[in-house]
């Protein structure tokens, strides 16, 4: 065989075998897509630990008709500085609202922001260490600020990124 053959059997071949592998890729994230949407249209069950390192589990949580408030944040993310800012602001549309605020750094730096944001002044609000990365894991790859919002254990709406208290927190 000469090189013009060749070059016309194996470039076909080659670009065939491409396509291939890229409908593949998008086959498969659309799966991964589907079964997250599966996995967290009802709050899944997630084992995560307190500042204090007790172990909290959202199994315990009792759905009485309040809203539910997932917030995946990082304590040196400057918009999740601002978020709870604006959650002691609007401290009165908390009233009925548990807040759980879930990060993956380690407890310690956790607890530092915890701290020196003064979150324990928020009656409803939990702060979550995640450094198993359960959270990231179950809702797929997230970015902070991350918000999904349940009510009666069914996700009603889900936001990337620094938003209104008000606008999570309405039914």
């Amino acid at each position: 065989m000469n090189q013009r053959k060749i070059t016309l059997i194996t470039v076909p071949a080659i670009l065939l075998l491409l396509a291939s592998l890229l409908g593949y890729k998008i086959w498969v994230t659309t799966e991964v897509k589907e079964k997250i949407v599966a996995a967290t249209e009802y709050l899944p069950s997630m084992q995560l630990r307190k500042m204090d390192g007790s172990l909290f589990n959202t199994d315990s949580l009792k759905f009485n008709g309040q809203i539910l408030v997932l917030n995946y944040f990082n304590p040196d993310c400057e918009h999740c500085h601002t978020m709870v800012q604006e959650m002691f602001r609007e401290k009165s549309l908390l009233q009925n609202v548990d807040w759980l605020m879930i990060a993956s750094t380690p407890i310690e730096k956790t607890k530092i922001f915890s701290d020196s944001m003064q979150l324990l002044q928020l009656e409803n609000v939990t702060v979550l260490s995640d450094t198993a990365l359960v959270f990231a894991k179950t809702f797929g790859t997230v970015s902070v600020p991350s918000f999904y919002v349940y009510k009666n254990g069914k996700l009603l709406r889900k936001h990337s990124g620094e938003c209104s208290v008000a606008y999570l927190v309405k039914e």
